[in-house]
């Protein structure tokens, strides 16, 4: 039988696993192996795609992830982040002792935290070519002691919970942002300019492209939503990400497409349909074009 894909909400996770803390549909903090024991949790069985932002940090233990059909080996002292819409699946854990910091917060409680988005914008155009993080000793305790203290809070029922939440969660935020840019002195530069309408721009391009692709490739479509000419659109795009506007695009759609070939019961000719090809002819160019092969040689080697 084939693997389906699921998106998988704070909301669902709660529903599968009721010990694991958290508040409302919001967010959940677990420092434990919240991904075991694989007959729990869909997240080893299947892929599945992120509805909101998750963060781990293991400290004990070996696991693979598939992040965005791109595999990784985690260990000690790894640092995983998916951003919403992320496509993630897991192995099994290997054997022996597993410990991780895990939280999974939603894209609407992050808004509601008012955080400085220029101060991560650097990190926004490279996360899902560089989903995973190396650490040392020092930097886990340092973002043991901001997590354990969200834990805490999560836990109590205190009267202001959530909004001590709110500024705990946005204080270990800059702190990861802190150790990233260690680790990426080279976007040091870009994190102290102030965050142009371009670079707001390009946000609002990703949330769109992210909820259209399946349907839109065409770059002068997200011109219009933006109330911009393609030209300028297209200009707009290069110069904050490096990448012109198709390309996103066309990573996008390619990603979509591999996943449903990979892991969905769909036929080629139904993937070109759900994908909005006018006929399965065109998609299997466009999909050789980018790939150097055909939808059924990928279909078939997977």
């Amino acid at each position: 039988m084939e693997q389906e894909i699921q998106d998988v909400s704070i909301q669902r996770i709660q529903e599968a696993l009721p010990h694991v803390k958290g508040i409302k549909n919001d967010l959940i903090i677990d420092y434990n192996e919240l991904l075991v024991p694989e007959s729990r949790h869909p997240i080893h069985k299947y892929p599945i795609r992120m509805d909101g932002l998750f963060i781990s940090l293991r400290e004990k233990g070996q696991i693979r992830f598939s992040i965005n059909l791109k595999e990784f080996e985690v260990g000690p002292n790894d640092l995983v982040i998916c951003s919403p819409g992320d496509l993630m699946q897991s192995s099994s854990p290997k054997e022996g002792a597993h410990l991780s910091q895990i939280m999974m917060v939603s894209s609407h409680f992050l808004k509601e935290m008012y955080i400085s988005l220029n101060s991560f914008m650097p990190f926004f155009a490279s996360q899902k070519e560089h989903p995973v993080f190396h650490l040392t000793d020092g930097e886990v305790e340092e973002l043991k002691n901001y997590f354990m203290a969200i834990k805490k809070t999560v836990e109590n029922d205190d009267y202001f919970r959530i909004d001590i939440t709110k500024r705990l969660l946005a204080a270990y935020l800059y702190k990861l942002g802190s150790i990233l840019y260690r680790h990426r002195p080279e976007l040091q530069a870009e994190a102290t300019k102030p965050l142009k309408r371009e670079e707001i721009l390009f946000k609002e391009f990703i949330r769109l492209v992210s909820e259209h692709h399946h349907k839109e490739r065409r770059v002068d479509f997200y011109a219009e939503q933006l109330f911009l000419s393609p030209k300028h659109f297209s200009t707009v795009i290069k110069k904050v990400s490096g990448k012109t506007a198709g390309q996103w695009i066309d990573e996008y759609v390619i990603l979509e497409i591999k996943t449903l070939l990979k892991y969905s019961a769909m036929s080629i000719q139904e993937v070109a349909y759900y994908m909005n090809f006018s006929n399965p002819s065109f998609f299997g160019k466009y999909f050789k074009h980018h790939t150097g092969m055909s939808p059924s040689e990928y279909k078939a080697q997977v």
